[in-house]
């Protein structure tokens, strides 16, 4: 999961607290929907071989930061992340369009009658990048590893892990657990060797050996990390390219002339100010991607103005989102109202929409306890020049309600901890969605307590939501599931624990002689499928 606020992106260590409330209410039988007693899904493999791609090239993609980590299981940044799932991969895998899983390191899976035992079958001919095959032993030894990071939140319902044989997993939950297929689709679940050959962690991270299309050939930190094919890779044919250049370019201007001058063939992170210029350059393609980012305003429920609950949508109906999304997105966005992305399974578009209204605005301040208004404080990071913008525009929104909005800028570690301990008023926050699940950040937006960062720090707390909340992780059928989140995403809303603000895309430029760089809406792309021409 990724929440952010601001830059600071936020940790989630919440397992204990998840599993042993949900292990006493299943118990109850406070499960809702299911599924039939034995479930499969199996497919063929992910992805044909495209019958007009170039084999062999070197790629070279300019990325805003360096990787932190190459050990899946301690990942929480993006960049880190996306650089695991080119070494290592997991049972399952999130489809393209972000609304589900789809079968990868293992063929399909059996669900117990009693819904707590989930049987998966791994994929035959899977080697490790030293030649070595996969076996069930590997998934138990990285599941558990798992248990022990600061992701293992991810898997909180699991209770015990079986290898009855070498091809053969059998994942047994205290409860019925919903979200479990796409739990296995967590970056911090790919699957690493049993007990990683031997190796303490520090050795085996220099040298790392996964399933993955590439393996890590060096890595100079804070400059580049290389990437070369893995020549035991189980997709027939892939990945095309002989090797990827990851190179660490924090500054926007130097990626796009690096691009430009032919120096990098992909670029991350492009301004959106740049769009306009670059789709209009010979040789350079822009890749807008549906990404599963949400960008809201987070407001501090333990300050009295703001548990007011007419004055949060007050706020929320005084924010002009087309302004922002035309003056500082350039028009690469769309108007959020729910706190599930569009790219996010069950996101609901019927959810109620507290947009730019200055009528209603006026009417809901005039409801609330502050009618005549009040001074506020809105933090930023220092140096964020999009969250900045921002918050100057919603300054000029408030004061049409009374509210006289004083912007306030710090480094990322002390707005953190300032949001982490409730001595702030108004900051912009960010979401993201890691997996082909909305659990991985449902509890943590709207759990309150239960998902571990207090509902995005803004300390919103609904014993309604909460109960949807379980019902949904004690709940299989996808159905039934997508009922529960409806529901979940209307009250929020109009609860308002957050402004909404927009949805944005993942804005890459590359040069045209790259084919076949689709990046899903988890932000995790596929290099396998890139060539050059």
């Amino acid at each position: 999961m990724t929440v952010r606020a601001n830059a600071e992106q936020t940790e989630i260590q919440n397992s204990v607290s998840r599993r042993s409330f949900l292990k006493t209410i299943a118990a109850g039988g406070a499960a809702v929907g299911g599924a039939s007693a034995f479930g499969s899904l199996l497919a063929d493999a992910p992805f044909a071989s495209a019958a007009t791609a170039r084999r062999g090239g070197d790629l070279t993609f300019a990325r805003t930061a360096d990787p932190q980590t190459v050990d899946p299981s301690a990942a929480i940044d993006t960049e880190s992340i996306w650089t695991c799932l080119s070494l290592y991969e997991c049972l399952y895998n999130v489809t393209a369009d972000g609304h589900g899983t789809t079968p990868w390191l293992a063929t399909g899976y059996n669900i117990s009658s009693d819904q707590r035992a989930w049987t998966f079958h791994l994929r035959p001919g899977v080697k490790f990048s030293d030649g070595r095959p996969l076996d069930s032993s590997d998934v138990r030894f990285t599941l558990e590893r798992a248990l022990k990071g600061p992701n293992a939140y991810i898997l909180s319902a699991v209770d015990a892990i079986d290898t009855p044989n070498a091809s053969t997993v059998v994942i047994h939950t205290t409860h019925p657990w919903g979200p479990l297929l796409g739990d296995t689709s967590m970056y911090s679940n790919a699957i690493l060797p049993n007990n990683l050959r031997g190796a303490t962690s520090k050795q085996f991270f220099q040298h790392p050996i996964g399933t993955g299309p590439f393996i890590l050939e060096s890595w100079a930190k804070g400059q580049k990390l290389q990437l070369k094919r893995n020549p035991h890779y189980w997709q027939k044919g892939k990945p095309y390219l002989d090797s990827v250049t990851l190179l660490t370019v924090p500054d926007d201007n130097t990626r796009l002339v690096q691009l430009k001058g032919g120096q990098a063939d992909i670029i991350e992170g492009t301004p959106y100010s740049s769009i306009a210029a670059l789709e209009s350059t010979p040789g350079i393609n822009v890749n807008l991607s549906k990404s599963s980012a949400v960008s809201f305003i987070v407001m501090n429920e333990k300050k009295p103005h703001f548990a007011d609950v007419h004055v949060r949508r007050a706020i929320s109906y005084a924010i002009d989102r087309n302004s922002i999304i035309k003056d500082v997105l350039f028009g690469h966005a769309t108007p959020a109202a729910s706190f599930f992305s569009p790219a996010w399974p069950f996101y609901q578009a019927s959810t109620p929409k507290l947009w730019y209204d200055p009528a209603t605005a006026k009417q809901e301040m005039a409801k609330s306890r502050y009618p005549k208004g009040f001074a506020a404080t809105y933090a930023v990071v220092a140096g964020d020049g999009l969250n900045g913008t921002i918050a100057q525009i919603v300054q000029s929104n408030l004061k049409a309600i009374g509210i006289d909005l004083a912007i306030q800028s710090y480094d990322p570690s002390t707005l953190a901890t300032l949001q982490s301990t409730a001595h702030y008023d108004m900051s912009p926050g960010l979401m993201t969605l890691d997996i082909g699940d909305p659990d991985e950040n449902v509890p943590a937006a709207a759990g309150g307590a239960y998902g571990g960062i207090n509902s995005a720090y803004s300390w919103y707390n609904s014993a309604e939501v909460l109960k949807l909340i379980h019902q949904s992780e004690l709940t299989i059928a996808s159905a039934a599931r997508a009922k529960i989140y409806g529901q979940i995403q209307s009250i929020v809303a109009q609860d308002c624990p957050f402004a909404m603000l927009y949805y944005s895309p993942y804005p890459y430029a590359q040069q045209s002689t790259v084919h076949g760089f689709n990046v899903p809406p988890t932000g995790a792309y596929h290099l396998e499928n890139v060539w050059l021409s």
